[in-house]
């Protein structure tokens, strides 16, 4: 499958989905991984704590809530540099696993993490992309997620390659949960045979969704092309959905997208919008589950504060009569919602890009990724000063 026309993004969706992301070998090469005794070792650990930069970052608090009720185990999120710098000092070395993602295995303060962690007796877990880089070769454990850098055009296939890189890192962080799920015996086959296919369902219609999604989002971005912020609201795992989207009007525009708790976008935001409204917009991912009422209140109050909202929500719901406009995503449980409410924004950035006229997307960096792979890395404690207690 080739790409076609570039304002039409449906078949590049395909074509990351089945040639780049390959979902199904995806799944068993993990579940070989998994089997091997690993899930076995996962399963001991008393407190999994998540780590990393950027989208593996979001990738992590996305999965979050999934991942502490298929285990049973508490779950935390921390950045790179918190955990590694702040943090690592209180952790129990006979009772906490460290979970360290990086899509390169070069992110230089992932790696120090997994550095200081192993030097203060705690197990490491690197989840990455490669089993070429720095991370693979100083995690105590590794886990290999796969994605292909197929050949796209120049100009915005990166985007599609990212994209796939994001979903490779939601399905292995949740063949972490449902292996570490079974051990436990929090799950038997049957559930952890229905969840994976449904999450390969949501993967799989990806490209159906877009086709159906593309000409009404084509249409916001006419609007909203000159917005100088974009906010993106989500609870629960629609925090890391949205922390992601606002991540992608950064790379891939530039937009100034700006990540908010759903709740705090009513304490905070809201005065922002009462001001600027029609200088800035909002996202809201509204899954259905345990805050979508509170969706539906928060785009009221979008509404009554000047403000326009574009809403990603279940086919069939009726509510949300205050947004801009409402993009209807295939229902499913709102722990899996991470791997399809991202796609209306991943739509949104490409067209607005286009209509800004960005000739490469997203935007390369100046700085060969230096910020990024580069800088100190600390190796020991000793290294680091810690806080006083």
């Amino acid at each position: 499958m080739t790409p076609s026309h570039p304002y039409d993004f449906t078949d590049a969706i395909a074509h990351a989905v089945t040639e780049s992301l390959k979902p199904e070998r995806l799944s068993a090469v993990l579940g070989d991984q998994l089997n091997a005794g690993l899930s076995e070792q996962l399963a001991g650990a008393g407190r999994i704590l998540l780590t990393g930069s950027g989208d593996s970052l979001f990738a992590a608090h996305a999965m979050r809530p999934a991942l502490e009720r298929w285990t049973g185990r508490l779950v935390e999120v921390r950045t790179a540099i918190e955990l590694a710098r702040y943090d690592l000092d209180l952790l129990d070395p006979g009772r906490d696993l460290v979970v360290a993602l990086s899509n390169s295995g070069s992110s230089s303060r992932t790696r120090e993490t997994v550095l200081l962690s192993k030097s203060q007796g705690i197990r490491t877990l690197g989840l990455t992309g490669s089993l070429d880089g720095p991370l693979a070769a100083t995690a105590d454990i590794v886990l290999h997620r796969p994605v292909d850098d197929v050949a796209l055009p120049a100009h915005w296939g990166r985007v599609f390659l990212n994209m796939s890189e994001y979903l490779a890192a939601l399905l292995a962080l949740a063949e972490v949960g449902l292996a570490v799920g079974r051990v436990r015996n929090r799950l038997d086959e049957e559930q952890t045979n229905a969840t994976r296919g449904a999450i390969m369902k949501a993967v799989h219609g990806l490209p159906a969704e877009a086709a159906a999604l593309n000409s009404q989002i084509a249409s916001v971005a006419e609007d909203w092309a000159k917005r100088s912020a974009i906010w993106c609201l989500g609870a629960g795992p629609s925090a890391g959905t949205a922390a992601y989207a606002a991540a992608k009007f950064h790379e891939q525009v530039p937009l100034a997208g700006i990540a908010q708790d759903l709740e705090e976008w009513a304490h905070l935001e809201y005065f922002l919008t009462l001001r600027i409204g029609r200088e800035s917009a909002v996202v809201v991912h509204a899954p259905a589950g345990a805050s979508f009422d509170r969706a539906e209140e928060i785009v009221t109050g979008i509404a009554k504060a000047g403000g326009e909202a574009l809403v990603a929500a279940p086919a069939g719901c009726d509510g949300f009569d205050g947004a801009k406009a409402v993009a209807l995503l295939r229902p499913m449980s709102e722990l899996l919602s991470p791997f399809t409410y991202h796609l209306p924004v991943q739509l949104l950035t490409l067209h607005i890009a286009r209509l800004r006229g960005v000739a490469h997307i997203p935007l390369r960096r100046e700085d060969d990724r230096w910020l990024i792979r580069g800088g100190l890395v600390r190796e020991t404690p000793a290294a680091c000063p810690r806080m006083a207690r």
